[in-house]
């Protein structure tokens, strides 16, 4: 809807009233919408939801289209009156690209997808307390990771592995603190 305003704002031309207003409007709800972002994707990283996170970034681009809209009525001041339907095409462009992102980051959680950096942040974890990483597996439950891995022990009793898959497992909680359980198997070697 955006993108056809604005190409019809470019077809047939219109003078914005009350243009001081329409910055002043602006300027405010770019402020607000980048303190709600700010809260939102702080949250949301903290809890791993990310739902929340991308309900921020959503804020943050409400935010840069209320800045993109003071722009606009700059330029319009400036002289410039396809100033306006321009940032409108920019602000649709935008639209777009957000919706791409937040797909691709829900859609994956949907499909039990796990963040590649997630999993390099347990394997580090892991590679403190052992040598040998056969398999590690995380899963979002929720906001909450749940996991498992199985790790090479050598010539240890089993009193020793159990030891160092505990310390495996708390290792991994320490660097990912959203991890609730973290399920170590261990194979002797």
């Amino acid at each position: 809807m955006a993108a056809w305003q604005a190409i019809d704002r470019i077809i047939n031309p219109q003078p914005i009233s009350y243009l001081g207003w329409v910055i002043a409007g602006g300027v405010i709800g770019f402020l607000g919408n980048e303190a709600v972002a700010i809260f939102r994707i702080r949250v949301g990283r903290k809890i791993g939801s990310a739902a929340l996170v991308a309900d921020g970034v959503h804020a943050r681009t409400d935010g840069f289209t209320s800045l993109a809209v003071v722009i606009g009525g700059i330029g319009v001041l400036l002289g410039f009156p396809l100033a306006d339907p321009i940032v409108g095409l920019l602000i649709s462009a935008m639209i777009v690209v957000l919706l791409i992102g937040t797909v691709r980051s829900v859609g994956r959680r949907r499909m039990d997808g796990i963040e590649t950096e997630l999993l390099a942040t347990a394997e580090h974890a892991l590679e403190h307390e052992v040598t040998g990483i056969d398999q590690v597996r995380l899963r979002w439950i929720g906001h909450r990771l749940h996991g498992e891995a199985v790790i090479r022990v050598h010539d240890v009793s089993r009193a020793e592995a159990n030891r160092i898959a505990a310390a495996a497992e708390d290792s991994v909680k320490r660097h990912l603190p959203s991890v609730d359980d973290m399920a170590i198997r261990t194979l002797a070697k």
